[in-house]
């Protein structure tokens, strides 16, 4: 079955890393039939070299979307699922490397789950090699157990999911959430009834050495998190008694020193 890969790219990102990333989705024992990547408004003259050196040498493959300004992810995301070809698509960030694996295992996992629009995987956390943290993300498998886990806590790692393309429209796509783009549609999904999954195995490596932890503190982080809550229970995802626990649980988190929350985040979040 063929598919796209679905990326975004903007100016701050690492060139090194933003070519790693390709060459593990080109080396996948499943190859994919498009690559889509969104330049979200000007790129670096290191960032443009690695697009034009796998457009030239991988022809046929590439779809580059261009965007004048900087749109922000789930705007970006948006546009670029409007070029894709093919109903499955893979979700992939430009500083994450694929496991060899990952796409046959999601494709063939689709192909005999018919009733599930969105699969994802565990995930192995790095900082500078894969490996060198010894960290995994794991969550639950099956729908029942994420749509209890997903009231508090997003269901799916997003740079891991393959999502059928016909369900993600139906719901509205990617939706202006700042913070929370990926979660708000995963809720939305299932709020409509649609399924989701998890695979086990880990089919990705996550770099976490890119200040993750300090883009998820701050007062302006804590605003876009009390918007989406209240989101959440204004569509009747969550109960008012699931918004006021996460309430208490979650914002005071979000104001801690970052060595604080990066030690919390180890040993409790991960």
């Amino acid at each position: 079955m063929k598919f796209t890969v679905l990326l975004s790219v903007y100016y701050k990102e690492n060139h090194i890393f933003f070519k790693e990333s390709i060459e593990s989705i080109l080396c996948n024992t499943l190859k994919p039939s498009q690559d889509i990547i969104v330049k979200d408004g000007q790129l670096t003259i290191e960032l443009e070299n690695v697009i034009e050196f796998y457009v030239k040498n991988y022809e046929g493959i590439f779809t580059i979307v261009e965007l004048e300004k900087n749109v922000g992810l789930g705007n970006a995301l948006n546009i670029g699922l409007g070029y894709a070809i093919y109903d499955l698509v893979a979700r992939m960030d430009t500083d994450d490397i694929c496991k060899i694996n990952r796409f046959e295992r999601q494709v063939r996992y689709l192909e005999t789950n018919m009733n599930i629009s969105v699969v994802g995987s565990s995930l192995d956390e790095f900082n500078k090699v894969p490996g060198d943290l010894d960290q995994a993300r794991v969550l639950p498998e099956n729908n029942d157990d994420l749509i209890k886990f997903a009231k508090f806590r997003n269901p799916l790692n997003h740079p891991t999911v393959m999502f059928r393309k016909k369900d993600i429209l139906q719901v509205g796509s990617y939706m202006d959430m700042i913070s929370f783009e990926d979660y708000y549609l995963w809720v939305r999904l299932l709020n409509k009834g649609y399924k989701i999954a998890n695979i086990k195995e880990s089919l990705l490596y996550f770099r976490v050495g890119n200040d993750m932890i300090g883009r998820r503190r701050g007062s302006d982080y804590v605003k876009n998190e009390l918007k989406f809550l209240r989101t959440l229970q204004n569509i009747g995802f969550i109960s008012k008694r699931d918004f006021l626990f996460s309430l208490i649980t979650k914002i005071p988190l979000r104001l801690l020193p970052k060595k604080v929350l990066v030690m919390i985040y180890k040993r409790i979040l991960r």
